[in-house]
């Protein structure tokens, strides 16, 4: 259990009292200010980093795609080259 000693109630007591009067006057605290615009912020950049990953989802296939290729594609000269007469001819031979 917390204990709440009369410096802490009286401190609450402030704040409380104040939100009141600024609410009374109608008019918007600086921190609620400051909080809206940091939250609009963050929700923007939110919606973006979601728009970046669902594009990141749609290319993923096509790179697969794109690698499956090249690898069979690689696969098939290499088995060319290893032919006793190959049709390919290499741009650079490995020492």
């Amino acid at each position: 259990m917390r204990h709440t000693d009369a410096g802490e109630q009286r401190h609450s007591d402030l704040k409380n009292e104040f939100y009141e009067r600024v609410q009374a006057r109608g008019a918007t605290s600086d921190v609620e200010v400051r909080l809206r615009e940091t939250i609009r912020k963050l929700k923007k950049t939110i919606a973006n980093k979601n728009k970046e990953l669902a594009q990141i989802r749609e290319d993923v296939p096509a790179l697969v795609r794109a690698v499956h290729q090249l690898t069979l594609e690689n696969q098939a000269l290499r088995t060319q080259l290893e032919l006793p007469e190959p049709n390919v001819t290499p741009l650079h031979r490995r020492r």
